[in-house]
């Protein structure tokens, strides 16, 4: 009878951890890519057929900063592939000419993430450019003028 509780005991504690460790979204683990601050955007970055990986925007309202980085998808994960991120952020003025543009990137090979890429986003727009690609498959996401103020 012992041996059936502790059985029991021990089915019930692996149940426990694995619900805790899948209940885990990546969105949740991008502060442990090197963003700091709220989440305040996600952007899916598809190619025709898939969803190869999300955008997640930070913003840090102590620091002024916005912080994103390209998180790629479980599945695709598993390989090590091409992946960007760019982040800029720009100033219109009334006739609309950008200036004080400020730029951070990131790409190369890399298994999970691009990233982080951060810029002063207080009193500006944030624009986004990221792009995976997994074998013949590409996927691209242009962003601009995002979360001006």
């Amino acid at each position: 009878m012992r041996l059936r509780e502790r059985a029991a005991a021990v089915a019930t504690s692996l149940a426990v951890a694995a619900g805790f460790t899948m209940a885990v979204s990546p969105a949740a683990h991008a502060g442990g890519y090197g963003c700091s601050g709220s989440l305040i955007d996600t952007y899916a970055v598809k190619s025709p057929v898939n969803t190869l990986s999300h955008v997640y925007l930070y913003y840090n309202s102590s620091t002024g900063y916005n912080c994103a980085v390209n998180v790629k998808t479980a599945y695709y994960s598993q390989f090590k592939h091409d992946i960007s991120i760019e982040i800029y952020n720009t100033t219109l003025t009334e006739d609309n000419i950008r200036w004080g543009v400020n730029i951070d990137q990131d790409n190369g090979k890399y298994w999970q993430y691009a990233g982080p890429v951060k810029v002063k986003g207080r009193g500006m727009c944030i624009s986004i450019v990221a792009s995976t690609y997994y074998y013949d498959e590409f996927a691209h996401l242009y962003k601009s003028a995002q979360h001006c103020g």
